[in-house]
């Protein structure tokens, strides 16, 4: 399907993930300054384990906004080593963020997260995501 007719849901009740099997993460230890990072304990090798980083600021007060406060902003990135057939490391990640006024409502950055998390999974965007295409 070209992403010209691609299509969401907004406002859905919830996204439930079925099949599959669950990723267990820990924390790597104590959030500090706004960030916290958590890893798949499964993983025994350091080399190769799966980690996600979460972050979060806070608005801050700036005679430069609209409202007089910055965006709230919060970020994932999930990072996937891998060992290559010549034995070096790459590292693919997925990043997601969020930037919002202070004035959004709740169901507004619910909209923020579904339409994104359904761009990344939606099979109408799988052109983009697996080949690279915009077409």
């Amino acid at each position: 399907m070209s992403l010209n007719n691609a299509a969401v849901v907004t406002a859905p009740s919830a996204f439930a993930p079925t099949g599959g099997t669950t990723l267990q993460f820990a924390s790597m230890g104590s959030a500090a300054s706004g960030k916290l990072t958590l890893y798949v304990p499964a993983d025994t090798d350091l080399r190769v384990r799966r980690t996600m980083d979460l972050t979060a600021k806070q608005p801050a007060i700036s005679t430069n906004a609209p409202n007089g406060y910055t965006q709230a902003r919060a970020a994932a990135v999930f990072k996937l080593p891998k060992v290559l057939a010549n034995g070096k490391i790459t590292v693919g990640t997925a990043r997601v963020e969020l930037a919002y006024d202070v004035e959004f409502t709740t169901a507004e950055i619910n909209q923020l997260k579904h339409v994104i998390a359904q761009a990344v999974l939606d099979s109408d965007f799988d052109a983009v995501w697996s080949g690279l295409s915009l077409a």
